[in-house]
């Protein structure tokens, strides 16, 4: 019996609070004391803006020049994009792509000892050529196994691609690959593998 008061007692305690308008309570704020500014339109706005100059000036293009043919040992993919030159900033740009086989066999480990070989890849390249925007990125493309095959981009921004692409991204594939190789043995000789 007292169960029941007392759920009684609970229900009737929540439909009284339910009941009560809380919205028309006085706050003691009386906001009509306050102006409200006029709303402006959007031009009031972008009037004062000053005009941006970089935008409407265009940058000589560079004149037309036989290119020389990248040799078979090269993979040099470097594109142009003509839009971009509207931007305040320099495009990125894939300079060079590789693909290298960890083998069917990879596992974490390997790839551990792979982000070391492009941390030291990355590194070097940087100091030696000091690109702009240089940067990589790295995708695994195994089909069983996904870390039995990495792809490799080596991303630089679109003027250095043209001044020192070709020479940063093979100093920086040749460094991953001689970095891993070492990197690899010495994990095979001290059985960490």
């Amino acid at each position: 019996m007292k169960k029941v008061v007392i759920f009684i007692a609970a229900v009737l305690i929540w439909l009284t609070g339910c009941a009560i308008d809380t919205k028309t309570q006085f706050t003691g704020i009386d906001y009509s004391a306050y102006e409200m500014p006029a709303l402006r339109s959007r031009d009031d706005y972008t009037a004062s803006l000053p005009h941006p100059t970089m935008l409407d000036e265009k940058p000589p293009l560079p004149e037309a020049t036989e290119e020389e043919m990248p040799g078979e040992d090269e993979d040099f993919t470097s594109e142009e994009i003509a839009s971009a030159y509207d931007r305040y900033t320099d495009v990125t740009v894939v300079a060079a792509a590789k693909r290298i086989k960890l083998g069917g066999g990879a596992t974490a480990k390997h790839m551990a000892l792979f982000q070391q070989a492009l941390d030291a890849g990355y590194k070097k390249a940087l100091r030696t050529y000091r690109p702009t925007g240089f940067t990589y990125s790295v995708s695994s493309v195994g089909a069983v196994n996904p870390l039995s095959d990495i792809e490799v981009s080596c991303v630089l921004g679109e003027r250095a691609a043209s001044d020192v692409g070709q020479q940063t991204c093979s100093l920086f594939f040749n460094t991953v690959i001689q970095e891993y190789n070492k990197l690899f043995q010495e994990a095979k000789a001290n059985a960490t593998l």
